[in-house]
């Protein structure tokens, strides 16, 4: 009789070892997005998102504490700040400029500028528009244009020239339009999808189009809100 007693015990306690281990930590209602989930407790083993809140979409929301990380999101956000994190922080006087970042453009208007064969140039007129995954960028002043084709990641990064990333110089003084050779690249230092920020360097080498020589392009710097 004490035998089966001491048998039934330890059956009973063994079962609740294996209904504990087997216990998850994570459920579709816990407020985090993990276990395959696409979004914040849907998609994958969950119900289907609609509208969810997610943690690689880019942008500071649905209680994130910076860009896809902290709060509700896995991944806990950099404690050190950097000139490419989206936030004032650190010694900044301005999102991602100021203090030991590069300088903020206070004039409050688009600005940008570089070399052309060695020869300042600085536009008058510069904007940037954004259509879906695509953002042209666009410096002008008298005859000369400066058109940077970013097709890449909304994100901060540098990215080589390509047929898809192009930039192309032209002056229509001289009838000159020349496209960026693989040698070439723009820098996103700054690329903030919420307050549509962008700041950055670029440069490039190029060959005419319309039979003449190249020309080299270079200490290119930009400081635009895009729209």
């Amino acid at each position: 009789m004490k035998k089966n007693l001491l048998l039934f015990c330890l059956f009973v306690l063994t079962s609740l070892f294996v209904i504990s281990s087997c216990k998850q930590d994570f459920s579709c209602d816990d407020g985090k997005q993990n276990q395959g989930e696409t979004g914040i407790d849907c998609g994958g083993p969950c119900d289907a998102c609609a509208n969810a809140v997610s943690c690689t979409n880019g942008v500071q929301d649905g209680g994130e504490l910076g860009v896809d990380c902290g709060g509700p999101c896995p991944n806990q956000c950099s404690t050190t700040p950097t000139c490419t994190d989206g936030i004032q922080n650190g010694t900044e006087t301005g999102v991602d400029c100021g203090g030991s970042c590069p300088a903020c453009n206070t004039s409050g208007t688009n600005s940008l500028s570089c070399k052309i064969e060695g020869t300042a140039f600085t536009a008058t007129t510069v904007t940037a528009t954004a259509v879906e995954t695509s953002l042209a960028i666009i410096g002008m002043a008298a005859t000369t244009t400066i058109t940077i084709n970013h097709t890449g990641a909304f994100a901060a990064g540098t990215y080589p020239a390509s047929a898809t990333e192009s930039m192309l110089y032209a002056n229509t003084n001289g009838n000159v339009q020349c496209v960026a050779t693989s040698n070439g690249s723009v820098t996103f230092t700054t690329f903030n999808t919420t307050t549509k920020k962008i700041v950055g360097t670029f440069q490039f080498d190029c060959t005419s189009v319309t039979g003449g020589s190249g020309n080299s392009i270079t200490e290119g710097a930009f400081d635009i809100t895009y729209n």
